[in-house]
């Protein structure tokens, strides 16, 4: 697999005065400016440094905030943390010779772009970072204009960027297709309104577990800020599991009227299929299961194309919840990732532990550390290996729940949710992913 890095490099037209007269110290020229767009779909996020002073940190599909130096001689270099280690590891520099299976690094260069106050136009550049994609047609027009032979602004293999056009400012649709063949659309955005004075790289990158569609598109301006345009033939999905035993058996409907039913006989711990929903603005309702008559639950969220969503029901009698998460499930080369979800009536706070298999958990400390209900926190890191997974109550060594125990190796994605049983004092864990070995 070929994973790319991109450095990009903007001269500006500004010159400095030599140090002294004869001066046998390197002089600069002029201001740069260099931003990191990480490309790797399998990449936590990388630390991007000049020398040794970090400039950001990227994460996949974004870039960093462009960075100003003296155009003399530098090494710019990218780190990560391996789960395990105890300091980051250096993957990769803008001079390659490093270990097998590491990143490459491509340079683009391209003059900083400057507008006067009357400009009326904007700047683009577009980049193929596809992996999965061999060459491939960019068409960047009005939307009334459809894709045809010899209208395309650029052709691309992969890793390469075209060189910067003047648009302008207006709607906009960009159309990527396979090179010479504009039937075969492999990327479409929505009408985009695209204002005057802007610079803009527009980056097609390959989709990931957390997305619906085969390809993803960021659109990275001069700051380094990334926004994404999702491809609208590619709808979001929801997913709803029912995290409340006092909720009961329900029908969750997706209209005010209770018209259309999207699950029916939602038992607790159900977890239903992913469904394809609209991208708008979206109230679900839950009632008790068969004709529809009270609503328990309503729960707002606001989908947009592309995404792949999940609803939680949750809480008690007269205070259920329903917490709409966007669950992190790509994987990730340097760890496996583990999930958390708490949703317990009985317990606020609880500990997780992950040790390894057979082990006591006495000396152990947790992985999360006091965990609250209806509370999701950032993903743990895991090592490959045989683990067992505990949960107790906060700041105590008895098992309210566990062991469970899960092999993982790299990339993979142990996907939990802390539930209540029919004992106040047990809890249990409701695996979606990377359950527990038979």
């Amino acid at each position: 697999m070929k994973r790319i890095l991109v450095l990009l490099s903007c001269t500006a037209a500004l010159l400095l005065g030599a140090c002294g007269k004869d001066s046998s110290l390197p002089q600069a020229t002029g201001k740069a400016s260099i931003r990191a767009i990480n490309a790797i779909q399998t990449s936590q996020e990388i630390n991007f440094l000049i020398e040794e002073r970090t400039l950001g940190s990227v994460a996949y599909a974004a870039a960093s905030a462009p960075a100003r130096y003296d155009d003399l001689d530098y090494t710019f270099n990218f780190e990560v943390f391996y789960v395990g280690d105890t300091a980051l590891r250096r993957i990769a520099s803008q001079f390659i010779d490093i270990e097998a299976n590491s990143p490459t690094v491509t340079l683009w260069v391209g003059d900083e772009r400057t507008f006067d106050e009357a400009d009326t136009a904007f700047e683009a550049r577009f980049a193929h970072a596809i992996e999965s994609r061999g060459a491939l047609d960019y068409y960047f027009a009005d939307p009334a204009i459809s894709p045809a032979l010899g209208n395309q602004v650029a052709t691309l293999s992969f890793g390469e960027i075209s060189q910067p056009a003047d648009f302008e400012a207006g709607d906009f649709v960009l159309t990527i297709t396979t090179a010479g063949n504009p039937g075969d659309v492999v990327y479409v955005s929505d009408t985009s309104a695209i204002a005057a004075q802007g610079a803009f790289i527009f980056l097609p990158l390959d989709g990931t577990t957390n997305t619906t569609a085969p390809v993803v598109l960021s659109a990275i301006d001069a700051a380094g800020n990334s926004s994404s345009l999702p491809d609208p033939r590619f709808p979001p999905t929801i997913q709803f599991i029912n995290g409340s035993m006092d909720l009961g058996t329900s029908d969750i409907y997706d209209d005010e009227l209770l018209t259309s039913q999207l699950v029916a006989n939602h038992t607790y711990l159900d977890v239903s299929g992913e469904l394809e929903i609209a991208a708008a603005e979206k109230t679900f309702y839950y009632t008790p299961s068969g004709p529809p008559t009270t609503v328990t639950l309503e729960t707002p969220l606001t989908a947009f194309n592309g995404n792949r969503y999940r609803v939680v029901a949750a809480g008690v009698a007269d205070a259920f919840i329903g917490i709409p998460l966007l669950p992190d499930r790509r994987p990730i080369e340097t760890f496996a990732k583990l999930l958390l979800l708490q949703v317990s009536n009985n317990f606020d706070f609880v500990d997780v532990y992950a040790v390894e298999a057979g082990t006591s958990i006495d000396e152990a400390n947790p992985v999360s550390f006091g965990l609250p209900t209806r509370q999701s926190p950032a993903p743990v890191s895991l090592a490959a290996g045989s683990y067992d997974i505990y949960i107790t109550e906060f700041s105590e060594k008895v098992a309210l729940a566990g062991p469970y125990r899960i092999d993982v190796v790299l990339g993979d994605v142990v996907d939990l949710i802390i539930v209540d049983t029919v004992d106040p004092a047990v809890l249990d864990a409701l695996f979606l992913s990377g359950g527990p070995t038979p």
